[in-house]
């Protein structure tokens, strides 16, 4: 298992690889990829489909009137920021949301290094006061954050995707609040998304990490690191299932006593 090595700044400069924890007994001394996790967490469901509609063919020597004309659809979407990529996955037959009692199988211990090189989760904010520096550019950061677009869009599903993407992209290039800004999503999305919508965004997104929009990249939050879309999936997936854990109250993790 990964030990809890506390990193500094000059770390995050210097280190470029990390040990992902994985789902159901996988050792965290081995990296593995989101779509081995898939794997082993998803019952592979499929949606079903809905039969082609046919439509009556006309019968001939009869007086045909005119189609009526009826207003075009209009659906709205949430422009994203200038600068932002959104990479979007809309497979045919999306696969169903996991169960409660799949979720009682997730192996929260294997999640429960908070310090690591990947995906680490902080306690509280009490680094950004150590150094005036760190909290004035704390302080910059959130202002940048709250007027973010893609956190604002009226869909809860993507608001969520789109905020835990900025975690994901700020662990990846190692910015100076890697550990922060995860839990500051986590407060916020516990604010602004009903707690059962929450839950089961997140367990998909825990169950099915190749589903869906991420975002890329964000220049507007100095997030431009130009870094492959599966490697922010990985991290989705890790901090969705920390999320959700800490929702569930099985993370922070302790082990249970010894008798």
């Amino acid at each position: 298992m990964i030990g809890q090595h506390r990193r500094t700044d000059a770390d995050h400069r210097h280190q470029s690889g990390a040990v992902l924890p994985g789902f159901l007994g996988f050792s965290l001394r081995h990296c593995i990829s989101a779509a081995s996790l898939c794997l082993l967490l998803s019952l592979g469901w499929s949606a079903e489909e809905k039969p082609a509609e046919t439509k009556p063919a006309p019968v001939v020597g009869t007086e045909s009137k005119p189609a009526e004309t009826k207003p075009a659809e209009v659906k709205l979407e949430a422009t994203p920021a200038a600068g932002t990529t959104h990479v979007d996955t809309k497979p045919a037959d999306a696969p169903k949301p996991p169960t409660d009692e799949q979720i009682t199988q997730i192996r929260w211990e294997e999640f429960s290094a908070d310090n690591t090189w990947v995906c680490p989760f902080a306690q509280d904010f009490s680094r950004n006061d150590e150094f005036p520096e760190r909290k004035t550019d704390w302080e910059d950061f959130l202002a940048k954050f709250a007027v973010w677009a893609p956190g604002h869009v009226f869909d809860n599903t993507e608001k969520v995707r789109n905020l835990i993407s900025a975690c994901a992209l700020m662990d990846i290039g190692q910015g100076q609040f890697e550990s922060e800004l995860p839990l500051f999503v986590y407060q916020r999305l516990r604010r602004e998304v009903p707690d059962e919508k929450l839950k089961a965004i997140l367990a998909y997104m825990a169950f099915h990490p190749n589903e869906g929009s991420v975002i890329g990249t964000a220049p507007e939050l100095n997030l431009d690191i130009g870094v492959g879309e599966d490697q922010i999936r990985e991290r989705l997936q890790i901090f969705a299932v920390k999320m959700l854990g800490r929702m569930l109250g099985k993370l922070p993790w302790e082990p249970p006593p010894q008798p």
